[in-house]
């Protein structure tokens, strides 16, 4: 269960909190008094004094709210006590004394000293160190913006106490409910006090990870989530993705008592090893010499063929066949190896996948300007994309060494060491000026001159534009530079990160060969896509080639070059687009292998029913060769199912949603052609026809009377009998011979 924590526990704030519930938010009571505090009176004064009115008074936070309620009613002042003591319980990273100190503060602003106004037991209870100790780090924002938090706790409790008893118990009785309930009180979605509310009420189905930090780091590394759709994810859908997580987790080590900051899950995520094995290739991987000892393989490929050929299956054998030959050699037979070695490869960023379509761009795929919003603040901010970040990744590889794992090991580290510390970081520029950063999340850090204290900075610090100053030592179109080179030097000397592979010599080295898969790539617009890049994919113009072209990036400004251990695999549907009609530009650039029909695999499917389907489908595509082209014929994919359920109901299921709608689509709905490829027109018995007449003379004569004449097109329909009968799938081939 979520309420685990591992050698500390959580039980004894738990408890407590379940008698907060009852006397606070169902009973509108109160927990150091007697007094009823949590009614809409006195929180609405809170809104009108504190949430409405933030920018009276001068100071830190404490000063400021004394002047802000300096006219509300002293029970207003105990309620902001209370609501304080529930924003510190969550915390670990403030400690029990300092969080003992700021409720006793806040309470001695309504005039009364807690500690002579609050019984004894109640104080044990409430504040003892076990009650304070602390869940989890809520980090620095948490701490310099409890303002931000405090104003979310009043919306949500002036919403809230307005409730029907009976609603108000509902809805703290069901995590579902309540979850959805919150998504109408403003910054739901940003707070950090919105995931505290949920552990604290419902520990079994919600975790205490209060940052989206880690819990982006969770997702994107232990699912299939990317990090693009964790940034336009609900916070609700990651709860329950979470929720997900845990339930296979619970299953696999056969335990609730599970933890993803404690062992056995910790390491699954946050380890640093995990980075190392990245950095050393172990198993059968054997680096390889930079241009002699990279594999043969052409840099660029695509593999072409009809529908079903098996061209995206065959992907990840090409992805092996490149980076891990000896272990593609050595399991070739084995797919599920295969498979898992492939998904290692994925996951540690050696292989990347993307598909093209008609709205894909050039800003997706190389570079682009994105916009972002902090609390209403509009930025914009260059992001690269996919070809970009794994070309810069492949670049920064020298050995057995990648940069970018470094660097953004380094950047975790400091994250992590944000969401920690209760004090912003101090760092200087290289004239020695200081300033602080507080992470805002995603890929920015808040700048703070050390001159000042304003809580609203006026400077960033973006993570892409310190990587563009690692990577290339340019400050040359960067934002902010004199902080981004502090910040820089700050992760060099407290994280040891090491100089840009980049900039050492790589003189017989051994490169890490890198593979971009990209599925339909005759889909997307090529010129609009590649740009100015098309012509940097070619080998003699890549990094360390013969004529190797190094371009400007236009949105960065960063020169840029394309890799030579950056191999390029594309699949194309010649359904779709035939080769003759693919961008001149790309069929030069590429080498292209064809996959047809494999009919030595269509042999191992066992005969269903007398049905042959090696000669049935072999039938069909010479037809097709007939009456289209070999470009339309159909791949033996879409019958391998047929492999394991040998049946005549799944040969129908097969041709009903497959096979027919895919003839109809290449003939344009040409029933007689399609009925022709299926042998229609050499079978005597019309029961056994997939496609026929509508109409019958005695119907036609009927309809339209004894004098009129056919003209046009026929009507045609489905024969669905015929696709229950076996001598039907025969006659397709036997009709021929």
């Amino acid at each position: 269960m979520a309420m685990f924590c591992g050698k500390d526990s959580s039980k004894s704030t738990l408890d407590v909190v379940k008698g907060f519930k009852q006397k606070c938010l169902i009973d509108s009571g109160s927990i150091f008094t007697n007094e009823s505090l949590w009614t809409l009176k006195y929180i609405q004064e809170l809104d009108t004094y504190f949430v409405n009115n933030l920018n009276e008074g001068e100071g830190n936070f404490l000063s400021k709210l004394q002047t802000q309620l300096e006219k509300a009613a002293p029970n207003t002042k105990l309620l902001v006590s209370e609501m304080m003591w529930f924003m510190m319980l969550c915390p670990s990273n403030i400690g029990a004394t300092s969080s003992r100190k700021t409720i006793d503060d806040i309470f001695r602003i309504s005039g009364f000293e807690l500690s002579h106004t609050v019984d004894d037991e109640i104080q044990r209870k409430y504040l003892s160190d076990e009650t304070l100790a602390g869940i989890g780090s809520a980090g620095t924002a948490y701490n310099t913006g409890r303002w931000r938090e405090l104003c979310y706790f009043i919306r949500f409790a002036e919403k809230f106490v307005a409730l029907p008893k009976s609603t108000k118990t509902e809805l703290l009785n069901n995590h579902h409910h309540f979850s959805e309930w919150l998504e109408q009180i403003p910054e739901n979605e940003n707070r950090q006090l919105r995931h505290m509310l949920l552990y604290l009420f419902f520990p079994d189905f919600h975790e205490r990870i209060f940052g989206n930090t880690d819990r982006k780091e969770i997702l994107v590394k232990l699912t299939d989530i990317k990090s693009a759709q964790f940034n336009k994810m609900k916070t609700r859908e990651a709860d329950e993705h979470l929720y997900q997580l845990r339930q296979a987790f619970e299953k696999e080590f056969g335990t609730k008592e599970l933890d993803y900051y404690v062992e056995p899950l910790r390491s699954k995520w946050k380890d640093d090893k995990s980075k190392a094995e990245v950095a050393e290739p172990k198993g059968d991987y054997t680096p390889m010499t930079k241009y002699k000892d990279l594999p043969s393989a052409s840099l660029n490929q695509i593999l072409y063929g009809p529908p079903g050929t098996g061209k995206t299956y065959s992907t990840i054998n090409k992805a092996l066949e490149i980076i891990e030959p000896e272990f593609l050699s050595s399991n070739k037979d084995d797919r599920t190896a295969l498979k898992a070695r492939f998904d290692s490869l994925v996951k540690a960023n050696r292989v990347s996948f993307v598909t093209f379509h008609q709205s894909f761009s050039y800003e997706d795929f190389v570079e682009g300007i994105k916009a972002d919003s902090d609390n209403g603040n509009l930025s914009y901010m260059i992001e690269p994309g996919i070809f970009r970040t794994i070309s810069e990744r492949a670049s920064s590889s020298v050995g057995s060494t990648i940069s970018l794992d470094h660097f953004d090991d380094a950047v975790l580290k400091l994250q992590e060491l944000c969401e920690e510390s209760d004090d912003r970081i101090v760092m200087e520029t290289v004239r020695g000026k200081k300033f602080e950063i507080e992470y805002s999340g995603g890929a920015t850090f808040k700048v703070f001159p050390y001159s000042t204290e304003s809580t609203d900075p006026k400077y960033v610090a973006s993570i892409p534009n310190v990587r563009k100053l690692y990577l290339s030592g340019s400050k040359e179109g960067i934002y902010n530079s004199s902080y981004v080179e502090g910040f820089l030097l700050y992760l060099k000397k407290h994280f040891k990160l090491e100089e840009s592979s980049q900039s050492i010599s790589s003189d017989n080295v051994k490169d890490q060969p890198f593979v971009l898969i990209i599925d339909e790539i005759n889909r997307g617009n090529i010129a609009n896509i590649f740009g100015e890049l098309i012509t940097l994919i070619e080998p003699s113009k890549r990094a360390g080639g013969d004529e190797t072209i190094t371009v400007k990036l236009p949105y960065s400004k960063t020169p840029f070059s394309v890799p030579s251990n950056l191999y390029l695999v594309g699949t194309m549907n010649t359904a779709d687009k035939s080769l003759a009609q693919v961008d001149i530009a790309l069929r030069r650039r590429f080498e292209f292998i064809e996959m047809m029909t494999d009919y030595v695999v269509l042999k191992t499917i066992p005969e269903i029913e007398g049905i042959n389907i090696e000669r049935l489908v072999e039938t069909i595509n010479q037809r097709i060769e007939l009456l289209y082209d070999r470009e339309h014929t159909i791949g033996h994919s879409f019958f391998l199912p047929l492999k394991d359920e040998p049946t005549l109901e799944k040969l129908t299921d097969i041709f009903e949603l497959q096979i027919l709608p895919l003839l109809e689509e290449y003939f344009f709905e040409d029933w007689e052609r399609v009925g022709q490829v299926l042998g229609d027109h050499l079978k005597s018995n019309n029961d056994l026809r997939f496609i026929i007449e509508k109409f019958d003379s005695s119907k036609i004569s009927k309809l339209m009377g004894n004098d009129w004449e056919q003209s046009g097109i026929q009507p045609y329909i489905r024969n669905d009998s015929a696709l229950t009968k076996a001598q039907a799938y025969i006659g397709i081939y036997e009709s021929s011979e």
